[in-house]
């Protein structure tokens, strides 16, 4: 075993540069949005084969609810306690997405569905992996790699199996991109809900009898008042009524409308407050139903004190490469904030770049590069405790 020469290190995977452009092209090139099974699990098991190269065993979780999760461990490691490092295979792109927004690299950015989101991730964990092998170079905790298929729709079938793995490990690396051209390392991640309204109300024509009728558009718009009233962006409390439909025609009172809401959120217990006043609403007229579904869904990350400590050993880690991080928050959560809620957690580790979920998805491939760097630093470096 040799000791970190970190500039070599850096340079050493900035020398790989061919080698990862190829890997992601052909994993951006292999489309797989969440719910075509049969494409992720086309995707799982090129990447299980890519991890075989770097002697590491696969273990399949099968499941008919996604294409499921593969979990590598190293074949030979005599180590007693295990780091985590996380990642999707998914993305939010239907199949044939590429015809319009292929794979493009032009000079230090290269362009492609899921390129950013997470893709680059994926590799830049092989990459680090890879390097530690040829540099002869041994962690003091195992790597574990988890790749999972159903992030983008919320980890619902994947959600118990990462959770067993968080228990599991003491620390947890999660390669999703970093927050903007800056890149900065997400230390916080608001939670999130999602919420389903249904109002029922009293049909009847509007030019005949339409005191005969009760309106759920009308109750509708009594309860989106009601929810916008719960907004407080000071304390990061965000709710957006983003999907709404009601009514058969413009000459019938409505019978029913239907919202959908989504919720974020900073603070677990303002979550739940926020949930408990959603799901209390009532009925402003006479004659409607209210049916409320759903609830609060990935926690938040926070800086509590094992995150403080892993945000500490990236700064220390970028300070021997000789790179400069910053920290951020995000609005969105991951399979992250799932970890955190059990062990150290750092995340946004993975590409530098823009896009996600839009036609304008970019990574900075030598920036990239800087960060397998830090993730690689970061994956050799002592236990935090």
């Amino acid at each position: 075993m040799h000791s970190i020469d970190y500039n070599r290190l850096k340079e050493r995977i900035s020398d790989h540069k061919d080698w990862f452009i190829q890997r992601l092209k052909k994993y951006v090139e292999a489309e797989s949005p969440t719910e075509d099974i049969m494409q992720n699990r086309k995707l799982l098991h090129s990447i299980a084969e890519d991890f075989e190269e770097l002697d590491y065993r696969v273990e399949w979780k099968e499941s008919v609810l996604s294409a499921g999760q593969i979990i590598f461990r190293p074949e030979n490691s005599d180590l007693k306690k295990d780091q985590l490092l996380i990642g999707h295979a998914d993305t939010v792109w239907p199949v044939g997405t590429l015809e319009k927004m292929p794979w493009n690299i032009e000079g230090n950015v290269i362009q492609g569905p899921g390129v950013y989101d997470m893709k680059a991730g994926i590799v830049m964990m092989q990459l680090g992996i890879k390097m530690m092998k040829e540099l002869d170079l041994q962690p003091k905790l195992r790597p574990v790699v988890m790749i999972t298929s159903d992030e983008e729709t919320g980890s619902r079938d994947s959600w118990d199996e990462i959770e067993k793995m968080a228990k599991s490990v003491e620390r947890v690396f999660v390669p999703e991109p970093s927050i903007g051209l800056e890149g900065k390392i997400k230390t916080e991640r608001k939670g999130s809900g999602r919420y389903q309204i249904r109002v029922i109300g009293k049909e009847a024509h509007s030019g005949v009898e339409p005191e005969k009728g009760v309106s759920a558009i009308v109750e509708m718009a009594h309860i989106i008042k009601k929810v916008d009233q719960l907004n407080d962006y000071d304390n990061g409390i965000s709710l957006n009524t983003g999907l709404i439909s009601g009514g058969k025609a413009v000459n019938i009172v409505a019978g029913e409308c239907i919202v959908e809401i989504d919720l974020r959120y900073m603070d677990r217990t303002d979550g739940e407050a926020i949930d408990d006043k959603i799901k209390s609403i009532g009925p402003e007229l006479n004659g409607t139903e209210i049916i409320i579904e759903g609830g609060l869904a990935r926690p938040p990350v926070t800086k509590n004190e094992r995150n403080k400590k892993l945000w500490k050993l990236a700064q220390d880690s970028a300070d021997k490469l000789g790179l400069a991080i910053e920290e951020g928050l995000s609005g969105g959560g991951s399979d992250g904030s799932i970890t955190s809620q059990f062990t150290a957690t750092i995340d946004g580790m993975g590409a530098v770049g823009e896009g996600a979920h839009s036609p304008k998805e970019k990574i900075l491939v030598d920036e990239t590069l800087d960060r397998a760097a830090l993730l690689t630093a970061m994956l050799l470096a002592d236990d935090v405790g």
